[in-house]
């Protein structure tokens, strides 16, 4: 309870002021845990997990820095514009745009090309050759050949095929076709040139590049949410761990006495109930208990000490239950058979209306007498108040000054292993580390009567009691 302990002057805090800073608290826990559930929040999470990945880092990086020519797409279009450019591929390439390939091919196929080669191979003969020196070779038929061999050489087709063959040019086409380098050069054009290729060197080298990326989107969309005022709030508070305590502790039993609730309380000292069945006081008491002095109203249940005469049953250690006749009447209700705890934290909001002789008391016991966590005694002085436990029937308590009881305040104690810890209205009181009980207990309030003296009606007001166990 240490975020609690702030004062708002005096000696301690205002219980009007402790107890909305209480309800405040439970509000922005509920939110809290609500925004923790949320699916907005969810989303936050997965982006932060997301972009905080050395992959997704590494693209970002990647988008923000990185350009066409550190791409492999980039020493493809090299590759590819270094090979287009050497000479041969050059002419080669001119060549084909001239479409010299196919005006060559088209030439070769004419009847008049096809006759020429055919004449060629006939004119060219050793045996033709010879028949030239004849006295008579222009009467003979060979003769007529040879003309139509000459005449033929003149054909614009003849004349296309025979030039184009002459040139550089052809003999280059001739060199280049089918090689392994044209090959690879037309497999590049067909990648350099794809839209696909093109479209990726302009995104590249797009200076927005990274602000048009899915993962520029993710980075604004966690920002963006990083900025709403729930998930800033609940980092805030998840970072500071405002909410440790509260989340650390679960509600196991409580009761805001809208009625008398008798499956939660007895009358009297439970063990005279659960064994006898009869309510007693003990010997130096000068109260009998009856549930006639309870009184709940407007949510708060009222244990009223009268100074009347009344009979009842007192419990003898030596012979056990006796009559006898009191001074006073009042009231005790405990939890004996509804609940019972060993460690936690127990919340009593009490005021109360005392004069002497009369002792109002909150405290824990459980099997036996011993030991009990006395959580707050008020004696006749309402600012006065005594705190601590009793261990092997050896009382170890305190005077605690300060707090005015005559309106409502907040008694505290933390109970566990290995200390007791008292507050009022958030503020600590006492703390003890010594004979810690290590026992379930369970809830006592009384009103008793010990001392001598006259008194007239006092009484003891509980708003609610709350009860809280740590969480497993």
């Amino acid at each position: 309870m240490g975020f609690l302990s702030f004062l708002f002057g005096g000696k301690y805090p205002s219980t009007q002021k402790y107890e909305a800073r209480l309800k405040q608290e439970n509000a922005d826990y509920e939110r809290f845990k609500q925004i923790a559930s949320s699916s907005k929040y969810a989303r936050y999470q997965e982006l932060e997990a997301k972009i905080n990945t050395a992959e997704f880092k590494n693209k970002v990086q990647k988008l923000k820095t990185e350009r066409f020519r550190d791409t492999d797409a980039y020493k493809q279009e090299q590759e590819y514009l270094k090979l287009k450019n050497t000479s041969d591929l050059k002419q080669h390439a001119k060549f084909k745009s001239k479409q010299l390939d196919k005006r060559l091919n088209m030439a070769k196929q004419t009847n008049e090309y096809n006759r020429y080669k055919e004449l060629e191979a006939i004119v060219t003969a050793p045996s033709f050759v010879a028949a030239q020196a004849q006295k008579d070779f222009k009467n003979t038929d060979k003769y007529q050949q040879l003309k139509e061999y000459q005449n033929l050489s003149s054909n614009s087709a003849v004349k296309f095929v025979k030039k184009t063959e002459a040139s550089d040019a052809y003999k280059n086409f001739v060199r280049v076709e089918g090689s392994d380098r044209l090959k690879k050069l037309e497999s590049l054009e067909v990648v350099v040139n794809s839209s696909e290729f093109q479209k990726f060197k302009a995104e590249m080298d797009d200076s927005k590049r990274f602000k048009k990326s899915a993962e520029a989107q993710l980075i604004n969309e966690y920002e963006q949410l990083a900025k709403d005022k729930d998930i800033a709030w609940y980092q805030k508070n998840r970072s500071a761990n405002t909410f440790a305590e509260i989340a650390n502790r679960k509600l196991v039993f409580n009761d805001e006495f809208n009625t008398f609730d008798k499956q939660k309380w007895g009358v009297g000292y439970y063990y005279g109930i659960a064994l006898a069945n009869t309510s007693y006081s003990l010997m130096d008491e000068r109260q009998t208990f009856t549930a006639k002095n309870i009184h709940t109203s407007g949510s708060e249940l009222t244990i009223e000490t009268r100074q009347e005469a009344a009979q009842g049953k007192r419990w003898n250690p030596t012979v056990g239950f006796i009559d006898g006749k009191f001074d006073f009447t009042s009231s005790l209700i405990n939890t004996g058979a509804s609940f019972r705890q060993k460690y936690g934290r127990f919340d009593f909001k009490v005021k109360l209306s005392n004069s002497a002789p009369v002792v109002h008391n909150i405290w824990l016991v459980g099997e036996k007498q011993s030991p009990m966590i006395n959580v707050v005694s008020f004696g006749s002085d309402k600012k006065s108040i005594r705190v601590g436990s009793v261990t092997n029937n050896v009382p170890k308590t305190v005077t605690v000054d300060g707090a005015n009881f005559s309106e409502y305040q907040i008694i505290s104690l933390v109970w566990k292993a290995d200390n007791l810890t008292w507050y009022i209205n958030g503020k600590e009181i006492h703390q003890q580390r010594a004979d810690i009980p290590q026992v379930p207990m369970y809830i006592n309030i009384s009103s008793n009567v010990t001392a001598k003296g006259n008194a007239p009606a006092a009484q003891l007001t509980v708003d609610w009691v709350r009860v809280y166990e740590a969480n497993k």
